[in-house]
């Protein structure tokens, strides 16, 4: 019953926020509770038993959730950004804000969902639920723009979910597996030839691609930042949902082996290309929020040659930088939103020398935007370094090119803090209070955790990480055949 919790507690929570409407302390308390109460639930995930009901036994697929692997750090890292995100929201929002926390938790409650979902169907369903409350959030809550975000979004998503709706239910019956299970699918598509796997992992990774994202895919996630509630609350869960790379990681690779040999070359160019276009851009981006997406879009080029570099290593740091970053990026995207609070503006050069008026504020965003770049001893490090690690044992030109993108990292990173905190003063700025301290304190104390304490993190991912390269090395000795529609 544990793995159910981190469901359960936010749907509670999401009711009471709903009901609490626009009484702020009612909302507040709600928040609190239910975000602290799902991160102390997920802190027990690991060595927790798998939850499995009969859900729909005629199609084969059961209600199915190991809160072991990747998901016991994944779904605690989800928490940890929620405790804040909710609470920014609460305090925040102004028109109908309990509805807007209320998605909130619906989507972290999808997440949690996504991480832990044993059977490729309900994955889908997680899946597909976590994209409703994104929607809401852009198209209700967004700026002038939103409309035209929201449409961009909605037909980037769905476009790419239906093709991989398509491709799920083909798997199961080309393979002729018994259920949708993640091990009745390993175990049924290892007979399919190479070129039914190739297939069958394209139309997978058309819906995935667009939530890692990988260029040409990418543009719906710089618009969704731009028009998103200035708060910076959406912004976050936007940063949780890219989970496109989990997918790959989860599914993907170790049932459809041969197909990821086939197209790991192309996935890994597209990554290492999407990691230095994403650099490149974020430097010369005047809105804050457009320059975070562009470099939050870099980091998801190198957790993509690192998943496709189909290496152990490469294979842990992916998913390890995928939940860092979410710490990093979440925790910048509020640092937006408090900017925001004091100068009603997202215009970088709208800013300089805030530093001297609000200190606190200078300081704690220079130790994120360090965890955001990856310098060592923080939370982004081991993950980017074993990510580029993984990718150079497969393909090192494209590692070597992906590495460019930590240079940028570097330009992009120092450029925005001597832009927004360095120089001349223009005005006097509010520093932090204690409310808005604390709402920075969880992201501060999650990147710490993870740079300095990787190890753990590490081996309960390369227990999933295993599976996948297993697969790959059994698959290896198989016979190559070509076909296509599952004949042999």
């Amino acid at each position: 019953m544990i793995a159910l919790l981190p469901l359960l507690v936010p749907l509670v929570g999401a009711a009471l926020a709903a009901l609490a409407g626009e009484r702020r302390g009612a909302l507040v308390a709600a928040s609190l509770a239910s975000t602290i109460a799902t991160f102390a639930a997920a802190l027990f995930l690991p060595g927790a038993p798998a939850f499995q009901r009969a859900w729909l036994p005629g199609l084969g697929v059961s209600f199915s959730l190991d809160p072991g692997g990747a998901a016991s750090v994944l779904v605690v890292v989800v928490a940890l950004v929620m405790v804040p995100t909710a609470l920014v929201a609460a305090l925040t929002v102004e028109e109908r804000p309990g509805r807007f926390v209320a998605w909130l938790l619906l989507a972290q409650a999808g997440l949690g969902g996504i991480f832990m979902a044993r059977d490729l169907l309900v994955f889908y369903v997680f899946w597909e639920g976590t994209l409703i409350p994104s929607l809401l959030l852009l198209g209700a809550y967004g700026l002038e723009k939103r409309r035209a975000a929201t449409l961009k979004y909605l037909t980037y998503a769905v476009g790419g979910s239906f093709v991989m709706l398509v491709t799920i239910l083909a798997l199961k019956a080309l393979s002729g597996a018994a259920s949708f299970a993640l091990a009745d699918l390993v175990l049924a598509a290892q007979d399919l030839p190479a070129g039914t796997q190739a297939w069958l992992f394209a139309g997978l990774a058309l819906g995935m691609a667009v939530k890692v994202p990988l260029w040409p895919l990418h543009s719906w996630l710089v618009d969704l930042n731009e028009q998103n509630h200035p708060s910076g609350a959406a912004d976050v869960l936007g940063t949780l949902y890219k989970v496109g790379a989990y997918g790959f990681f989860a599914w993907a690779l170790p049932i459809l082996p041969l197909g990821a040999e086939r197209l790991a070359p192309l996935f890994i160019a597209l990554g290492a290309f999407t990691a230095v276009y994403g650099a490149v851009v974020a430097t010369s981006q005047t809105h804050l929020k457009r320059l975070l997406a562009y470099a939050s879009l870099s980091h998801m080029g190198i957790v993509t040659v690192g998943v496709f570099g189909l290496h152990v290593a490469g294979l842990n740091g992916a998913i390890y930088f995928l939940a860092a970053q979410m710490l990093s990026t979440g925790g910048l995207f509020v640092v937006s939103g408090l900017l925001y609070v004091r100068r009603r503006s997202f215009d970088v050069d709208a800013y300089g020398g805030i530093a001297k008026s609000a200190p606190a504020l200078a300081a704690l965003s220079l130790f994120l935007i360090f965890a955001f770049i990856g310098v060592p001893g923080l939370g982004n490090f081991p993950g980017e370094f074993l990510s580029l690690l993984g990718a150079y044992q497969a393909a090192p030109l494209a590692a070597v090119i992906a590495t460019l993108a930590v240079i940028g990292a570097g330009v992009y990173g120092v450029n925005v803090y001597q832009r927004l905190f360095q120089g001349q003063q223009r005005e006097a700025t509010r520093d932090l209070g204690p409310v808005e301290l604390y709402l920075l304190v969880p992201f501060v104390a999650g990147v710490i955790w993870l740079g300095v304490a990787p190890a753990p993190q590490l081996e309960r991912i390369e227990a999933q990480s295993q599976l996948a390269v297993l697969q790959l090395a059994a698959d290896d000795q198989a016979p190559d055949e070509l076909a296509l529609g599952g004949a042999k």
